[in-house]
């Protein structure tokens, strides 16, 4: 299985089809594009305040999810054995892709399914931790409005007295 990358320029289906068979026919792989470009397609990742750890790793599942069993990682040590290791290595991958084939697309769709219910259930949290400090925003508000009627209803109780001791008062004197 080879991934031909075909940047095309355009809306039409048609002239993104007559890209793509330009492509195949003249065996034109061209590179992967940069991560920087995928991620900026793709919608942006859930913010995650004070959490680095998690910003981190969020990060790297969604740069990583994707597993390619035919990617070459070219060595650091450039010796002739080494790089032999490599190309057998990668040809061995070509001979059997079609024994592994189905097990990577199977992989690749958990991996993917897994990063997006990730980044689902941390936009479910931002939005429930919202909502709940919303909720403690609303009951600060309620204890204040009690705590003024506690301190109205404590003075109109002490008004009340006053009154009852003046009509207490003017009583005893009317007697």
């Amino acid at each position: 299985m080879s991934v031909y990358w075909v940047r095309f320029q355009g809306d039409s289906v048609a002239g993104a089809m007559k890209a793509i068979a330009d492509a195949l026919q003249q065996d034109n792989r061209e590179t992967a594009p940069e991560a920087d470009a995928v991620a900026s397609s793709v919608s942006a990742p859930p913010s995650i305040d004070g959490d680095e750890y998690l910003q981190t790793n969020l990060h790297m599942m969604q740069q990583l999810w994707s597993v390619d069993p035919l990617r070459v990682e070219l060595p650091s040590d450039q010796r002739l054995l080494t790089r032999l290791r490599v190309h057998l290595q990668h040809f061995i991958r070509r001979v059997t892709r079609w024994y592994v084939i189905f097990p990577w697309l199977q992989a690749n769709e958990f991996h993917g399914a897994t990063t997006r219910v990730v980044e689902s259930l941390l936009v479910r949290q931002q939005t429930l931790q919202q909502e709940l400090n919303e909720y403690r925003y609303r009951l600060q508000a309620i204890e204040q409005q009690v705590h003024l009627l506690r301190n109205e209803l404590a003075m109109s109780r002490q008004h009340l007295m006053e009154v009852r001791q003046q009509l207490a008062v003017y009583q005893s004197k009317s007697e």
